[in-house]
């Protein structure tokens, strides 16, 4: 008979914890996000090719590319809730652009961006098994174009920063996998060569608008 009570209080002990434990993890969890993101307005646009190596201007050029982030949810008892999200985007230049690189044997370019937001999102319960969301927040983005040319002519680019907005929709199965579409707007970059002083008079560097679709798969814990 004791021995029946203590396996009855060690048994209603672990379901209280799983359920404090689920309902810790409704309130708040910390997900990784993958994903590809899709460049739009001129930073994916072309008009014609580059003049020379690094003459791309207020053009990116860019291709679809891949993402990584990482984003901490808290949610209040109705639904409501605030987030916080880092993220890495990478894009190559297009095809019919790296090409061109490829016939001159020079270094391709690649556009790295890095969104920092906080924000706010709403979830809420369509099933048993899936829960529909939006979000919506702002925050700053740090950009940076690699090196292109050739080894002894290698033209090196500053990092910038600017103000960046971001929202998204989508939907979490079963509280663990979800499956989301962003669109971000991250600035106009000025495209900085390091090593020049531009006094924004008469050395003025290119400004491009940074604009894409990321599209993600989460997984949270």
């Amino acid at each position: 008979m004791k021995k029946f009570r203590l396996i009855l209080v060690v048994a209603l002990l672990l379901g209280g914890m799983s359920t404090v434990s689920a309902q810790e993890y409704e309130r708040h969890n910390i997900s990784i996000h993958l994903g590809g993101v899709l460049p739009l307005q001129e930073f994916a646009a072309n008009g014609g090719h580059p003049v020379f190596i690094g003459a791309f201007g207020d053009r990116g050029y860019a291709t679809f590319g891949a993402s990584l982030g990482l984003k901490y949810n808290y949610i209040f008892d109705f639904g409501l809730g605030v987030y916080a999200a880092a993220d890495g985007f990478w894009n190559m230049i297009n095809k019919p652009t790296s090409d061109m690189y490829d016939k001159v044997s020079c270094t391709k370019p690649m556009y790295i961006n890095v969104p920092i937001l906080a924000g706010v999102n709403y979830v809420t319960d369509f099933s048993d098994v899936i829960d529909v969301w939006a979000e919506a927040g702002i925050g700053a983005n740090l950009f940076f174009k690699t090196p292109e040319g050739w080894n002894d002519n290698l033209i090196k680019y500053q990092m910038t920063a600017s103000f960046a907005t971001g929202a998204g929709v989508g939907v979490t199965f079963i509280d663990r996998i979800s499956i989301g579409a962003h669109f971000y707007w991250l600035g106009n970059q000025r495209i900085k060569v390091k090593d020049i002083d531009y006094d924004e008079t008469y050395i003025v560097a290119p400004r491009m608008q940074t604009s894409m679709m990321v599209f993600k798969v989460g997984f949270h814990f």
